[in-house]
């Protein structure tokens, strides 16, 4: 069980069914536009951030982004691990790399598509041809950003995705 904070003191969520590697955290940081959290809210009214991808150093770099930017972030290894907790309840923007082992990123992006779901999904890939962009699209794919992805692009998508 793992529960993650919104202030040294105050829990926002606790979770039973976590995958082995997945983490959830929210930045302590706090904005005068940003309310508090007490231990009241759940994960289905937080808008989250989910980070789905096999590099770990990708992973970590993009969760250290999100926290500063005061994203509250979820991170999985792979499609397999997020579709085991996944819930078209959750509301947030998943960003999903294509290429994985086990489930690949546009299967997983099937499986969501076929839920009335609150998720924005915006694909990153390192080596997409013109097929699986396309493919992406067709299953709701927001976006689709080329690795290295422009990080004021990302954030600026992301955020325009969660104010919706």
């Amino acid at each position: 069980m793992q529960t993650t904070k919104t202030s040294p003191t105050e829990p926002l969520a606790t979770s039973l069914r976590l995958a082995p590697v997945h983490r959830a955290r929210q930045s302590n940081r706090q904005t005068l536009n940003q309310p508090q959290h007490d231990s009241t809210v759940d994960p289905f009214s937080v808008p989250t951030v989910f980070v789905v991808d096999d590099d770990p150093e990708m992973r970590e770099s993009l969760e250290l982004l999100l926290l500063a930017e005061t994203f509250r972030v979820e991170t999985y290894e792979s499609a397999d691990a997020f579709w085991e907790v996944f819930h078209p309840d959750r509301r947030g923007c998943v960003i999903l790399d294509i290429r994985m082992p086990g489930m690949d990123g546009l299967e997983l992006l099937e499986r969501i598509s076929a839920h009335e779901h609150g998720l924005s999904v915006i694909v990153v890939s390192a080596s997409a041809d013109q097929g699986e962009k396309l493919r992406a699209r067709k299953l709701g794919a927001i976006d689709f950003l080329p690795k290295p992805y422009d990080t004021k692009k990302l954030l600026a998508t992301i955020r325009e995705q969660l104010s919706q």
